[in-house]
């Protein structure tokens, strides 16, 4: 028996390649060939749930700034969060501005309202705006917090941001009841050091799950209000949404090669201690 279980140490890569395979790829295809896999349920955690009733507790009066500082590199995790946090801001009615330190950050996120806009009735301009991609770091953001229409002169889209309705009375960080980062990168210190320390605006973030446990620190001391880590952060977003997306769909395919891991590694594990057996009885 003993030497059967050695033989677990020698398993042929190209079968785990292949079991890898399948388990991550076929819930990924399945949708598409008819075959609808069930939706894993989430619990989420107090860090989602702190982002959640952050966005509820913003003032009507005040707007959100989506800061989406991600690229197609960490699409797959801040992609879901961060639209999932658009989807809430549309059914609170907040109003919202979408811009980024990243180049491509602003453009994905602008797909995302321009398709849930449509199911809320959500207008570019009246509701939501995108400033695009900004240079200039912690010295912009200082400069955005004291006067946005000095420090931004116009939209994606070239538009003056005078001109844009929602702005007319959006004139400085007072007038931003939360700052919402997506981000793959360190960026969170120049947010706190700009709007948090010199004008208290709130701020939440969705991190990949990387650097998730650097930014617990500063959930703990009140510098975040809430924080979703990773794809699981989304999910847990979209369970108390209520609905399943990018988030909640891909955590399936996910959690396949997770458990595929562990699995792995107990017959590795279950292996090696046969073959010491074997070598001693031997």
């Amino acid at each position: 028996m003993f030497v059967i279980f050695a033989r677990f140490q020698q398993v042929d890569r190209r079968i785990i390649y292949m079991l890898v395979w399948l388990l991550i790829g076929f819930p990924i295809i399945a949708p598409y060939i008819g075959i609808n896999l069930p939706i894993l349920p989430m619990y989420p955690t107090r860090a989602a749930r702190s982002f959640f009733e952050t966005v509820e507790s913003v003032p009507n009066d005040k707007v959100v700034l989506v800061a989406c500082d991600f690229d197609p590199g960490t699409l797959g995790e801040n992609g879901p969060q961060c639209r999932a946090v658009i989807e809430h801001l549309m059914r609170c009615r907040k109003k919202f501005i979408i811009m980024g330190l990243d180049q491509v950050g602003p453009t994905i996120a602008q797909a995302y309202a321009e398709e849930l806009g449509k199911k809320y009735g959500y207008r570019y301009g009246i509701d939501f705006c995108n400033f695009g991609w900004i240079t200039g770091g912690q010295m912009f953001l200082e400069r955005m917090c004291r006067d946005i229409h000095a420090a931004v002169r116009q939209d994606k889209m070239g538009t003056p941001i005078n001109e844009i309705p929602m702005m007319r009375n959006v004139r400085s960080a007072k007038d931003i009841g939360l700052v919402a980062e997506f981000t793959g990168a360190g960026l969170l210190p120049l947010y706190i050091a700009t709007f948090h320390a010199q004008f208290g605006v709130k701020l939440a973030q969705g991190c990949t799950g990387i650097i998730g446990p650097e930014q617990f620190p500063y959930l703990d001391t009140g510098q975040l209000s809430g924080l979703l880590v990773g794809l699981k952060g989304a999910a847990e977003y979209e369970e108390m949404l209520k609905i399943a997306s990018g988030g909640k769909r891909a955590m399936l395919p996910q959690s396949a090669g997770h458990l595929l891991i562990i699995i792995l590694v107990a017959l590795g594990n279950l292996g090696m201690w046969a073959a010491k057996r074997v070598g001693r009885e031997g």
